[in-house]
């Protein structure tokens, strides 16, 4: 296409439902040609794999599905029935699929499938709310330290009453 320019950037296009991918394609004088995807449906191979630090509970509102390991393939030990919560210590995105990660009673570490991305949840998540903290080392920028912690940056800046382009100093502690 001669002519045209595009540009397209952010650090947050997973936490958003995006694939980070421009679909010029269906593209007509009249406006964007191709109908709108089912919703609830799973996104395969469209959404990079992620994984948070995040602690909470889930509390189903449909059967779902607990496997073995990570892998969408992986074999299914339990299930968990609507009404039915789990506590999950990590949170990750494998190939659309939002997994809790989570220790049974046995020991044995379990992935629970709370829902899709971008499209249907199987329940809803409650974050812990129980604050952690991180000092602050030489060299930090609130942009490493999210990575490190596995914390959105923006909110970790909100939370501490910073903004973006806040100061911070080794030695200080941040609450995430």
């Amino acid at each position: 296409m001669d002519g045209v320019a595009l540009y397209q950037f952010t650090s947050t296009y997973v936490a958003g439902g995006l694939d980070g991918n421009v679909d010029l394609t269906d593209i007509t004088d009249n406006g964007y040609g191709k109908q709108p995807s089912q919703p609830n449906q799973p996104a395969t191979g469209t959404v990079a794999n992620q994984d948070y630090a995040q602690t909470g509970t889930f509390t189903a509102n449909a059967t779902v599905n607990v496997r073995s390991g990570l892998a969408n393939n992986s074999s299914v030990v339990a299930t968990y029935a609507p009404g039915d919560s789990l506590n999950y210590n990590h949170i990750y995105i494998v190939d659309g699929v939002v997994k809790g990660r989570y220790t049974s009673y046995s020991g044995q570490t379990r992935y629970a499938s709370l829902g899709y991305i971008p499209g249907e949840s199987f329940g809803a998540r409650a974050a812990t709310t129980t604050s952690r903290h991180y000092t602050i080392q030489y060299g930090d920028s609130f942009w490493s330290i999210a990575n490190k912690l596995g914390v959105n940056m923006h909110t970790l800046v909100v939370k501490n009453g910073k903004s973006i382009n806040s100061m911070i100093y080794p030695g200080q502690t941040l609450s995430y």
